[in-house]
């Protein structure tokens, strides 16, 4: 399969991020944004819902992620640039909506950095007695130290903490498997199926973060490969360390214990490893939780480096070292403004706002997949029923359609086009969202008229500035 080049455009070439991140690097970032301080409550809050069964709610909202995240991947090589899923609305939807998206996203991501880094603090204080508070700020300015010397470094400071973090949860489990009495999981379903679907809503909670790897897009090399590569391997890396750490912690304490206590997982660990399992467990979330506010911080400048290159904030945000390569100006700007949520000292206030913010971000991931999808006309999907609903589509949006300035060319192109290729589980998601031909043509002049490519040469451009629309070749 060909690809486009994924450099972002020329006429920003002073605003251009260097692709330094690896796939180890991509997936130490999704994986330390995902678990962050939740695996140490939501093994927990699962159990007192579902019993054993919390096992299986896991499964479930893994399978609901994924539908999330195969879009999402798609989306994310095709267009591998700073800031994820605004780079994604801008491009797709247009300039209104990334407006939206960009302030809604960066918002969302600005309020959750005080549940992260208030969570790092609680953590800290368990362990040296300090406040909250001073531990927060302590790990914003170390994570915005390290940041502004460059994502190289901050890649490599990632995969040390998130690698320590996961061999600790691992040693939990390794050390808890000789100590799990299998007459623990009987019944399997204390509270039947209901108990079940409760907890998945519970526990997709547990596979949120690996948007975070599209968002430094721009900065990992091969995007083509390696970000769906990263989306996919986090979510399966997160899958196999909840099922580990809650089947060891279901088997060395009944559920109802565990689904009561306040910090689960350490409480698991003193069955089997005495009041040192506690100190550990503290230790180990001190470790995920820091991974987490970095990736936080991570993301949130390089959304706001995005919007200002777009123009939505001011020019400064957009500047980048010319050595290092790191949006210096955005760094500064979102390390200030997580310190300043910090302050609120409110674990409570940011959990609230950044729900909805959060929540309403996803909506469009699906429609925004099945539109870059209608506008490829290189994709080959499966010939009998996704054909014969793509028509079924075609006739009921027709009347919209011939409503716009649409050729008839372009109308029975849009009719007859075959969808993706370059992402084999994105058929799944293509028919949930209407494009009109009049929006497709309009995205086509806006991408013409930024590369001031001529309309007749737009089925052989190739980057970021090609039309959606242009076939690779």
């Amino acid at each position: 399969m060909e690809h486009k080049n994924t450099d972002v455009p020329s006429e920003q070439g002073s605003q251009q991020l260097h692709r330094v991140l690896k796939l180890r690097e991509a997936v130490a970032l999704g994986v330390g944004g995902t678990i962050g301080g939740g695996i140490f409550v939501l093994v927990g809050a699962a159990a007192g819902r579902a019993g054993p069964g919390a096992l299986l709610a896991f499964v479930l909202a893994f399978a609901v992620s994924l539908l999330i995240a195969l879009p999402y991947a798609e989306l994310a090589c095709r267009y591998p640039l700073a800031g994820g899923g605004y780079a994604f609305a801008r491009t797709l939807l247009g300039p209104h909506w990334g407006f939206v998206m960009g302030w809604g996203y960066w918002g969302a991501y600005i309020f959750v950095s005080g549940y992260v880094t208030l969570g790092f603090g609680g953590y800290f204080h368990a362990l040296t007695g300090l406040p909250p508070v001073p531990g927060a700020l302590a790990l914003i300015g170390l994570c915005t130290g390290i940041n502004l010397a460059g994502i190289r470094l901050s890649g490599l400071v990632q995969s040390l903490v998130i690698g320590v973090a996961m061999a600790a949860l691992l040693g939990f489990s390794a050390l808890g498997l000789p100590h799990v009495h299998m007459e623990q999981f009987t019944p399997f379903l204390p509270f039947g199926a209901g108990g079940v679907a409760v907890a998945s809503l519970l526990a997709f909670l547990a596979f949120g973060g690996f948007d975070m790897v599209a968002a430094a897009g721009e900065e990992i090399t091969s995007p083509e490969r390696n970000l769906p590569r990263a989306i996919l391997l986090t979510l399966l890396m997160v899958l196999g360390l909840y099922l580990l750490v809650t089947f060891v912690a279901l088997g060395v304490l009944p559920w109802n214990e565990l689904g009561t206590s306040p910090a689960p997982l350490a409480a698991a660990a003193t069955q089997f490893l005495g009041s040192t399992g506690r100190q550990l467990t503290a230790a180990a979330a001190l470790l995920t939780t820091a991974a987490t506010g970095n990736a936080v911080l991570v993301v949130t400048s390089r959304v706001a480096f995005a919007m200002a290159r777009d123009g939505l904030l001011p020019g400064l945000v957009a500047r980048v070292h010319s050595k290092t390569g790191t949006p210096w100006g955005a760094v500064l700007l979102n390390g200030i403004l997580l310190a300043l949520v910090a302050l609120t000292g409110s674990v409570a206030l940011a959990a609230a706002a950044r729900s909805p913010g959060r929540a309403s971000t996803r909506l469009w991931r699906m429609p925004a997949a099945a539109r870059d999808q209608w506008m490829d006309r290189s994709v080959r999907w499966p010939r009998v029923a996704l054909r014969w609903a793509a028509r079924l589509w075609s006739c009921v949006h027709l009347p919209q359609a011939m409503a716009t300035r649409s050729t008839g060319r372009e109308m029975s192109q849009i009719l007859t086009r075959p969808p993706l290729r370059s992402f084999k589980a994105s058929p799944l998601v293509i028919l949930a969202f209407p494009v009109s031909c009049g929006d497709e043509a309009r995205a086509r002049d806006e991408w013409v008229a930024r590369s001031r490519v001529p309309p007749s040469t737009t089925a052989h451009t190739t980057g970021p500035d090609s039309p959606p629309g242009a076939a690779s070749h």
